[in-house]
């Protein structure tokens, strides 16, 4: 089981920090505050509405006035609060990375700001429950009701859309439902429509990009795994026009990702592979498996372990997308001259 939970946190936070996660995954976390001083959400006044009710997976959660204490849980929620002019009380730091809760393209937004950052990925619930919140965002998790249910006793708690895998909470969904739940889903809509702005730019200058296929892969623990359309590292990469290999999409893995074997390496090959390793760059490269497939032969296999760049590339938020797109697209297009 131990070994389950490794690959899963691993692949889920494309191989970031996979020493910690695995020994997470075999203590049960650490989940006590950093000790930096809480921040006061200030939810700001652009189009809110109150009462503001949002129907999620779990069923209806209603915030009657502008929340003062938001605490954000979900995987990228604190990206969405901040770009939404809410700085968090509490911020869950998934990756473990940052001091601050947030990644360096959301940091400018705290102004200043000290959030209470609690370690992820467990949930430490005292920890909550002494921010005295009265708002939870948890939109994109690993959907166990039951900790909503822990969490909702302490304050209105939002969770992701119905239908959604574990951590599958797409962009859109997850920046509208936090700003509706604000009273302000006119301005969460602004903001996807923003970022399909800024993508769709980025698509129209490379046209090159349309129509060939791309493997996001992970590599880890002497594992790989391939990213399925239902993570928000492929939609990235169709939105540029790419299209995600379809030798990992008949694989049909329950989850976002698909394990591949050394055997199988050959599935990883695409007209451009990118491959995630923090901490395991030089690795990589001497990896004579992985670099077997044509795709490496050819230059167009990108190992990626700037852990920074992979985090935003995980992340996938509204202001995450702009940092990734400066970082990555350079070497996309140098991959496929």
């Amino acid at each position: 089981m131990i070994g389950q939970n490794l690959s899963r946190r691993g692949l889920l936070f494309g191989a970031v920090g996979a020493v910690a996660a695995g020994f997470l995954a075999a203590c049960g976390g650490d989940d006590e505050g950093s000790g930096s001083q809480g921040g006061t959400a200030s939810p700001g006044t652009s189009g809110g509405g109150f009462p503001a009710s949002v129907t999620h997976q779990f069923g209806t959660t209603t915030v009657e006035q502008a929340p003062k204490t938001v605490v954000s849980l979900g995987w990228a929620d604190g990206d969405v609060l901040l770009a939404l002019g809410v700085v968090p009380a509490g911020i869950l730091d998934w990756f473990q990375a940052w001091p601050v809760g947030v990644g360096p393209w959301a940091q400018p937004k705290l102004n200043g700001a000290k959030p209470q950052v609690l370690k992820g990925p467990e949930i430490n619930f005292d920890a909550v429950a002494a921010l005295r919140p009265d708002l939870v965002t948890f939109t994109k998790s690993d959907n166990v009701k039951a900790t909503w249910e822990q969490l909702e006793k302490l304050a209105p708690t939002l969770s992701g859309p119905a239908g959604t895998q574990p951590y599958g909470t797409t962009l859109k969904d997850q920046t509208v439902l936090i700003a509706e739940i604000l009273g302000r889903k006119a301005d969460g809509e602004k903001l996807v429509a923003d970022n399909d702005k800024v993508l769709a730019d980025a698509k129209a200058a490379n046209p090159s990009f349309a129509g060939k296929t791309v493997c996001v892969a992970a590599a880890f623990a002497g594992q790989y795994g391939a990213y399925t359309r239902g993570d928000g590292r492929v939609q990235f990469m169709e939105a540029l026009g790419f299209t995600n290999s379809p030798k990992i999409e008949d694989l049909k893995p329950a989850n976002f990702y698909a394990e591949v074997s050394k055997e199988r390496v050959s599935l990883l090959d695409a007209d451009l592979t990118v491959m995630f390793g923090i901490g395991a760059g030089a690795e990589l490269r001497k990896d004579t498996v992985l670099n077997s497939i044509p795709a490496a032969k050819a230059g167009r296999l990108l190992i990626i372990d700037d852990a920074d760049l992979v985090n935003a590339f995980s992340t996938n938020s509204v202001l995450s997308t702009p940092y990734t797109l400066e970082k990555f697209l350079p070497l996309v297009q140098d991959a496929l001259k």
